[in-house]
């Protein structure tokens, strides 16, 4: 089978595979600048001109693809990712009998990097929603979404998937579909429930069309996208939180982050952010305990080191002193003194 061909009818799948449009665009992309990378030479001998067949790639090929992009300076992040599609790519051709092996199987993924999500505190989340201006229909479509992503630690793509008519009122919950077409109800604070009613009591005056379904919608009418929400999003936050990331996401991680905070059990809140393991969901005690330590280092007297021994200081003087005037005072003092010298006279 011609690489390219292979190529072609994955894309194809993938299409119809039930992965998210921007994961089938990066598995898209990441197959394509492989065969790219394949089909010129860069895996090749200078003077083999033949094509390479699919069933002619081997882990050497894999490794050097990932060599390259590491010399390309893409993150390992994005390798990882990379890898994953040619993984998923072989894979489908192994099912379809059109290679013997998957070479990209047995080609170690990168060690990443695990740093603790962005969180915000309970009180920038409460500046976040007061500095929209809900005067306009838009700014009241900002605000219903940012309440609910708070309120359900929806992802945005979920949230921006939501329908009209896709919100239980009488239940406080929505049915969303999450990653890998898993599905799940979450449930909706009644603030978020509030948010949307008012967005709703003035729809109508950004849809461009009367049959548009899409709950949340742009300031030109069309179902708002995820560039647009990220970018609205980032400005709202801009001032209020120096987190390296202010994208919607921090809402997901800030919900989970204060229900543990307020004791919720780490199976429920894996439940309710839709997650197949509860390995995801530990991450989030780490902020937790994160948080903890600093306000308890920050409050208690004793909580580090320096404190301790800043502490210690006026103590140990006020000792030394009692002890003197002790020493001064008392007559069997004095007298062991006297002896002691003597002795060592």
């Amino acid at each position: 089978m011609d690489l390219h061909r292979a190529a072609e009818s994955f894309y194809v799948w993938l299409s119809t595979s039930g992965y998210r449009n921007h994961t089938q665009k990066r598995y898209r992309d990441a197959i394509a600048e492989f065969v790219v990378y394949v089909t010129d030479g860069g895996a090749r001998q200078q003077n083999d001109h033949a094509p390479l067949a699919l069933g002619q790639i081997t882990p050497h090929h894999i490794r050097s693809f990932v060599a390259y992009l590491h010399h390309k300076q893409n993150a390992k992040r994005t390798i990882a990712t990379k890898l994953s599609a040619l993984r998923r790519f072989f894979r489908f051709c192994l099912q379809h009998r059109w290679c013997q092996r998957n070479p990209a199987a047995v080609v170690s993924m990168p060690k990443l990097d695990k740093p603790l999500p962005s969180v915000l505190q309970q009180e920038e989340v409460a500046q976040a929603l007061e500095r929209i201006d809900r005067s306009t229909a838009w700014g009241l479509c900002l605000a219903a979404l940012v309440e609910v992503l708070y309120s359900s630690g929806m992802r945005i793509s979920e949230a921006l998937s939501l329908r009209c008519d896709s919100i239980d009122e009488s239940t406080l919950s929505v049915r969303v579909v999450g990653k890998g077409g898993r599905e799940r109800i979450v449930l909706l604070g009644r603030r978020a429930i509030e948010a949307v009613r008012a967005y709703r009591a003035r729809r109508h005056e950004l849809a461009s069309s009367p049959t548009e379904t899409a709950l949340f919608l742009s300031p030109r009418g069309k179902p708002l996208g995820q560039a647009q929400a990220w970018r609205a999003i980032n400005a709202i936050l801009s001032g209020i939180t120096d987190a390296p990331r202010r994208s919607p996401h921090i809402f997901r991680h800030s919900f989970a982050t204060h229900l543990l905070d307020r004791g919720a059990d780490l199976e429920a809140v894996s439940q309710l952010l839709g997650h197949s393991s509860l390995r995801s969901t530990q991450v989030y005690t780490h902020v937790s305990i994160e948080r903890l330590r600093a306000a308890y280092e920050q409050a208690h007297p004793r909580a580090t080191y320096d404190q301790l021994h800043v502490d210690s200081q006026p103590m140990a003087g006020s000792l030394h002193k009692q002890a003197n005037r002790e020493s001064q005072a008392s007559p069997v003092a004095q007298t062991d003194s006297n002896q002691s010298q003597t002795v060592a006279q």
